[in-house]
């Protein structure tokens, strides 16, 4: 899973919101995208990332915490974080020799959540309320 964000792909500035705006409305997805947006849905699906970034959209917390949170070692737990990082779903802080992470932005975190809801459904067979913009 340590694959990187392709070099084209740059953090999008305030003057590319129309950018943005055409990437959701196009009528399908280019094969670039269509390989991040797998990317993004590959890195969460196994169970440990899961916990891991469960716990970061309640907040940030070190490799040591996080590693004791999944019960994998903290080098597991690194190893784990920098794919995370790579897709850029977690970002990291350094503190003398201890490193934080928290999830990388809102949409992160509000995908992450929408999952739970969608799991949350599942488990309690809860009638669909959401309306896909």
């Amino acid at each position: 899973m340590s694959r990187s964000l392709p070099s084209n792909v740059r953090p999008l500035r305030p003057d590319m919101a129309a950018q943005s705006d055409a990437l959701l409305s196009a009528a399908e997805l280019s094969p670039e995208v269509a390989l991040l947006v797998a990317q993004l849905f590959q890195s969460l699906a196994d169970p440990t990332r899961a916990r891991i970034m469960y716990a970061l959209t309640k907040g940030e917390h070190s490799v040591n915490d996080l590693a004791q949170i999944a019960g994998i070692s903290p080098s597991a737990t690194s190893h784990q974080l920098k794919s995370l990082r790579d897709l850029r779903i977690v970002k990291f802080r350094r503190e003398g020799t201890r490193v934080y992470y928290a999830v990388d932005d809102a949409h992160v975190a509000a995908l992450f959540q929408e999952a739970l809801h969608h799991v949350a459904h599942v488990i309690y067979a809860l009638p669909d309320h959401a309306t896909i913009r």
